[in-house]
């Protein structure tokens, strides 16, 4: 069976994702994503991960409760569906090519991904990236094999680093990068009172030490705190569904 073809139309500041889909096939998305889709196509909700993994995407990362299921149900007609983010920008399509290739992504930056990818939450470990890099204590991990998807304030850079090499990031430009690749947070101009003043100075503050090998993925605007709370209203309904699913079962 042939795998569903994803495009990015007007790459840039207002970016969407024509996807064809081959008789049968599918790929997921985030609640409220799909623009429109041709005859045949159907979309239904599913826990993507089962109940603690929508528990988690909801109230850790700003993501939907429920996953969106883009499926072309003809049997020998290829059928299409355009998607868009919920806010304009560009948009990161990353091919991901199985064990040792997951790559994490900022909280509501997830927008797409074929079947074969599971989108997990996870916890940062080390507390300092946490506070100081701009993407909280949770982040988005993709694994698996096929595309993923991801929406950026401005547009997409992508850079790739050697060996050792290392790449400095303003703190909340960060879109996604390679799991297994090592960072720290630091000030722009190094430690010490000389270094914290010649970072206060320049306007730049706080910055992320990438150090390759890797990829990581940046945004070249960096969204308000307005911007960075995704899906009120999604969460708040997951949590409604939650809450009526236990109920349920305490007086059965």
């Amino acid at each position: 069976m042939s795998a569903p073809t994803w495009n990015i139309l007007d790459s840039g500041s207002f970016a969407s994702l024509s996807i064809r889909l081959p008789a049968g096939t599918s790929i997921n998305c985030e609640s409220d994503a799909v623009v429109t889709m041709s005859g045949g196509v159907d979309v239904m909700g599913i826990m993507s991960g089962g109940l603690l993994s929508s528990l988690a995407r909801t109230f850790l990362s700003n993501e939907s409760f429920f996953t969106t299921q883009v499926r072309n149900t003809n049997r020998d007609v290829q059928g299409d569906a355009l998607l868009a983010p919920s806010e304009p920008g560009g948009i990161l399509l990353h091919q991901l090519v199985g064990m040792g290739d997951d790559l994490l992504l900022v909280k509501g930056a997830y927008v797409a991904s074929d079947s074969g990818v599971k989108i997990t939450t996870e916890l940062q470990t080390r507390i300092r990236n946490s506070i100081m890099s701009g993407t909280g204590f949770f982040l988005l991990r993709a694994r698996g094999r096929g595309k993923v998807a991801c929406a950026a304030f401005g547009s997409v850079h992508k850079y790739t680093l050697r060996v050792g090499e290392t790449r400095a990031v303003d703190n909340g430009h960060i879109l996604a990068w390679t799991a297994d690749m090592p960072y720290r947070t630091g000030m722009a101009s190094g430690g010490g009172f000389g270094g914290l003043g010649r970072s206060v100075t320049s306007g730049e503050g706080l910055m992320c030490f990438f150090t390759g090998p890797g990829t990581v993925f940046l945004q070249s605007h960096k969204p308000s705190e307005e911007k960075r709370e995704k899906h009120p209203q999604g969460s708040a309904f997951g949590f409604i569904i939650v809450i009526a699913f236990f109920i349920f079962f305490a007086i059965a």
